[in-house]
């Protein structure tokens, strides 16, 4: 069996409530598929297909690469978009990225030592907001501001074949304190 894996950093209440306030105001100007407040997350390293049988040897590189990492806390920043303004994936980022390009990073370091595959796009942090949004017209709004603690770091499994994506945590790893 395979499985369309991703690992990401979960974030807190406080922040996903903020970027829910911010989809709220994107919704009187911007049309396009909104992303569910619950399964808001900053991907790490998107797998993709994954032998079920390897889930053990991920779950063991995502404890390793977290396994010297504090918690940080992160502030929310600009909003910014990916792919052709009538078509794009809107999203909103973080003002210090530092701390994410750190953890990204050991995360990735672990996957490829262990020859897993994935995305090996550069690493921008952030939470996507809406996909296939037209940013070509309408005014984006001053996005919320919220700040928050990020100490959990999650290997998800993700499900397409609905109507809408459900995304099931299979291994949590702790940063730490």
């Amino acid at each position: 069996e395979r499985m369309r894996l991703f690992i990401a950093a979960e974030l807190p209440v406080e922040l996903r409530d903020a970027l829910a306030e911010t989809q709220a105001e994107l919704r009187a100007s911007i049309r396009g598929r909104y992303v569910s407040p619950e399964l808001f997350h900053v991907t790490l390293a998107f797998l993709g297909n994954v032998d079920a049988c390897r889930v053990d040897d991920l779950v063991d590189k995502l404890e390793n690469a977290c396994s010297e990492l504090d918690s940080f806390e992160v502030c929310l920043g600009e909003l910014g978009h990916f792919g052709r303004a009538n078509k794009a994936t809107l999203w909103q980022g973080f003002t210090n990225k530092t701390e994410f390009a750190e953890l990204a990073k050991r995360v990735r370091t672990g996957l490829s030592y262990e020859g897993f595959n994935f995305d090996g796009k550069g690493f921008i942090p952030h939470v996507t907001l809406m996909r296939n949004a037209n940013v070509s017209e309408g005014v984006l709004p001053m996005p919320a501001i919220a700040r928050g603690t990020v100490d959990t770091v999650t290997l998800f499994k993700s499900d397409l074949s609905g109507e809408r994506p459900v995304y099931t945590a299979l291994h949590r790893a702790e940063l730490s304190c």
